[in-house]
């Protein structure tokens, strides 16, 4: 997996094999001085994440490496005030029980009897809100991750 991190960004990224954050965990820690630490993740084995950082901070799971990532599958999530849970530390946090579809960002688990897409775009740019993509198969697919600050 290829990892693209904006400089002075502190982040967590924990990465599960299994849906609804289950199965074999990898934390990835992002530090301001040090850049990120802990395990890669393989490709095969990220289907649910948990995503800590500060407000306005922006993850990009990508299905391919090339130029022209934004034709094939893939998602943001943005960490946003309202649309976000506060961890026992205070820092603001989004959980995805599944790559695949939207739950509330506090989420622990996908419920299959209300199970929808997030919102769908064709560009990144074209999106609002906390969560939206491009639609297509991400779990056991994403190449790249992207981690970034807006604004």
């Amino acid at each position: 997996m290829k990892w693209d991190i904006a400089p002075k960004l502190r982040a967590d990224l924990v990465c599960y094999a299994g849906l609804n954050l289950s199965g074999e965990r990898r934390v990835v820690d992002i530090h301001v001085v040090s850049g990120r630490q802990g395990v890669d993740v393989p490709t095969a084995e990220l289907k649910s994440l948990a995503f800590i950082a500060p407000l306005g901070t922006r993850l990009l799971l990508k299905t391919t490496e090339a130029e022209d990532w934004e034709s094939q599958p893939w998602r943001c999530v943005r960490i946003m005030k309202g649309h976000s849970f506060k961890t026992q530390e205070g820092n603001y946090g989004v959980r995805i029980p599944d790559l695949e579809y939207l739950d509330k960002p506090d989420a622990r688990r996908n419920d299959p009897d209300w199970q929808e897409s997030y919102p769908l775009v064709e560009r990144l740019a074209e999106g609002t809100g906390w969560t939206f993509g491009r639609e297509g198969d991400l779990k056991g697919r994403v190449r790249v991750i992207t981690i970034d600050k807006l604004g």
